[in-house]
């Protein structure tokens, strides 16, 4: 493994990852300071980048949000991931706000019981659990439980 001790070279690496999928500051610093002579030059293009408008948490943020929500994780769990990569609640909630959770976890949950919805207690908090580890609140999990019923 070479040694990025340039700044020009550790440019390069990070605009490498960014051509890639969007990166948050904290997972470029991340994966490149086991790399690279000094943490200082790392953390100073990492600052020129953010200034460019090439590298942004924001950005990624908004990227991963989506990708996860239309995979069918909740908010819980989205926050909490964001949050290990470095991207603050700040930025979370304009993201989540708007959005209407319990539909969210219907889907989840119709995909997961593929239309045979349990009737035994064990069954269901089964599902329950299912969905709160997916990252969804307990009222939206409701909210998608009486709306499977009432169908």
């Amino acid at each position: 493994m070479k040694i990025l001790d340039e700044p020009k070279a550790i440019r390069i690496k990070i605009m490498d990852f960014l051509s890639r999928r969007e990166h948050s500051s904290k997972e470029i610093f991340q994966k490149l300071s086991p790399r690279v002579e000094s943490k200082e030059l790392l953390e100073e293009e990492i600052e020129k980048l953010q200034a460019d408008g090439l590298l942004s948490d924001e950005r990624f943020a908004e990227s991963y949000f989506q990708s996860r929500k239309n995979r069918g994780y909740g908010p819980l769990r989205i926050r909490n991931e964001l949050k290990q990569r470095g991207v603050g609640d700040q930025i979370f909630y304009p993201l989540s706000n708007e959005i209407e959770w319990s539909e969210f976890a219907l889907e989840a949950l119709r995909k997961k019981v593929s239309g045979n919805m349990p009737t035994e207690t064990k069954e269901i908090l089964k599902l329950k659990r299912f969905l709160n580890y997916r990252g969804f609140d307990f009222k939206d999990i409701d909210k998608a439980f009486l709306i499977m019923k009432s169908e």
